[in-house]
């Protein structure tokens, strides 16, 4: 029996177990992915202590910090949790691998990208499609590609392409570009970056590997002849795996101004949380203000051993 089991290794989940391990707590930390989406962020600038970094240098950060404590902490590194739900007073955590047993649960499982759900998009995953300029961008040196999505995501992973691609396509659904104005002003004057304007992309076509996005635009379907598509079409809460909790419209966990949700004995936080401000350094705030609560929960509840 855990003291607490932890579901996700993003910058919340990470910050938090440091806290329990830190207490010598008997838990345990399920990560698919050390790091999570910061993993793929190209550069961070507002981070405290660094004034620029990129997403793979400061997990590894992360890591090294979360190891010196590795006496202390049960990894259980790309083993996804596929349930939980309640057990007698305590809280069942199931995956592939096993059933686990904890008094507590601190779900920061963070969010995954949004998929476009057209035809072509699971087949050429890999093959062409894919979420993340900042893994991809350099194997399409040379070639023609199109970003899918009309936000700040959309637009950073345009601006990287262009240092290698010979042609960058930006399909977005809307009449215009959203985001930071800085970043839209280097989008629109890069002149390796064509924007398509309420266009809808309809289709993405290959054979053994991606060679064209259909797309529909006024009514009347066209083709652009590309090698790689990238989608930025945003973000969706990582909280399918839990349906004891409230969730708002969106999927994301309903937490209160202590991290605890509508059940008591479980926590989250992060981004799969209704926290507005989804960014590194209010994850790694609210996760340590969740492992706060949940440590004097703890201590509050001491089992006195049958």
């Amino acid at each position: 029996m855990y003291d607490v089991i932890v579901i996700g290794g993003g910058p919340a989940g990470l910050a938090a177990s440091i806290y329990f391990a830190r207490q010598k707590f008997h838990f345990a930390l399920f990560a698919g992915m050390l790091g999570g989406q910061t993993l793929l962020s190209s550069e961070i600038d507002n981070y405290l202590g660094f004034q620029l970094i990129d997403g793979a240098s400061l997990v590894k950060k992360f890591r090294e910090h979360l190891m010196e404590y590795a006496e202390e902490i049960e990894l259980h590194e790309g083993e996804n949790v596929d349930r939980v739900e309640k057990a007698n007073a305590h809280f069942r955590v199931t995956t592939k691998k096993g059933s686990y047993e904890a008094r507590t649960v601190l779900i920061a499982t963070g969010e995954e990208h949004r998929k476009l759900n057209v035809p072509g998009e699971k087949e050429f995953y890999g093959k062409g499609v894919t979420y993340c300029a900042t893994c991809d961008a350099p194997l399409f040196r040379g070639k023609e590609v199109a970003v899918v999505g009309g936000g700040n995501s959309a637009m950073e992973s345009a601006l990287l392409l262009t240092k290698y691609a010979t042609r960058v396509h930006i399909i977005n659904l809307n009449a215009s570009l959203m985001g930071d104005a800085v970043v839209m002003k280097r989008v629109l004057s890069n002149s390796l970056i064509t924007v398509h304007s309420e266009t809808k992309t309809t289709k993405i076509l290959g054979d053994a590997f991606v060679t064209g996005l259909e797309y529909e635009k006024k009514g009347m379907l066209d083709v652009l002849q590309v090698q790689g598509v990238f989608i930025e079409i945003g973000l969706i809460p990582v909280s399918g795996f839990i349906d004891i909790v409230r969730k708002d419209k969106w999927g994301q966990i309903e937490v209160d101004g202590r991290n605890q949700t509508s059940v008591e004995g479980i926590w989250a936080a992060g981004d799969v949380t209704n926290v507005t401000e989804k960014q590194i350094a209010v994850a790694v705030g609210e996760g340590s203000k969740a492992s706060l609560e949940i440590i004097k929960w703890l201590q509050q509840h001491e089992e006195i051993p049958a």
